[in-house]
């Protein structure tokens, strides 16, 4: 997947969501890796590649991804010894989820990790330079647009994870869910389970 190519909806998470203006990540107790984890498992159930069963996240027989980061995933999943919950695939993916997909994205020449330089800041916040503006675009107008289930499961999981507005009662993420296959529902409110301690932690 090169520059000006349609990214994986966990890159668009990334472009769009995760990375802030300045193209720095954010601090570990935001809970946007778990949006993260939450990307790459929604776009594995998008493509009919892992299902629900009876509350578990189960592959298909003889699934394969072409993504390379996806392919990784599916295979943890296919060699599990048993069958786990969504909110145990959230929350084991999301660590350095951020790494592993920032390293896809610079390989595709969309990202740059940005060079340290003395004296280094006081934090050790890692920072990329977008080199594909129309790439990070797109993915902004996907979060935007809800326009089709990709697009939607993008908006939902930004809200599940407390980037964006939900409706009046603050569960935009659950309407949008039940349209969703029934893994992606499961994914989301795993998601927003995953995302609400750390939130609540921040808030104290």
């Amino acid at each position: 997947m090169r520059a000006g190519s349609t990214t994986s909806l966990a890159g668009d998470f990334m472009l769009a969501v995760y990375l802030d203006e300045q193209g720095r990540v954010p601090s570990h107790r935001t809970g946007l890796d778990f949006g993260l984890s939450g990307a790459m498992l929604m776009e594995l159930a998008l493509d009919d590649l892992i299902h629900a069963v009876d509350g578990h996240l189960v592959a298909v027989q003889g699934a394969q991804s072409r993504d390379r980061v996806l392919g990784e995933v599916l295979g943890q999943i296919q060699s599990s010894r048993k069958v786990r919950t969504a909110s145990h695939w959230v929350r084991i993916l999301s660590g350095g989820a951020h790494k592993r997909l920032a390293a896809g994205l610079i390989t595709d020449g969309v990202l740059v990790r940005t060079p340290r330089r003395l004296p280094l800041p006081t934090d050790s916040t890692r920072r990329y330079d977008v080199l594909c503006e129309e790439q990070r675009g797109s993915a902004v107008r996907s979060l935007c647009s809800g326009a089709d289930e990709r697009s939607a499961a993008l908006a939902a999981l930004a809200t599940a994870c407390g980037v964006t507005s939900g409706d009046e009662d603050g569960n935009e993420y659950g309407t949008v869910g039940r349209s969703l296959p029934t893994a992606c529902a499961q994914i989301l409110a795993a998601v927003a389970a995953c995302v609400l301690p750390v939130a609540l932690c921040s808030w104290a």
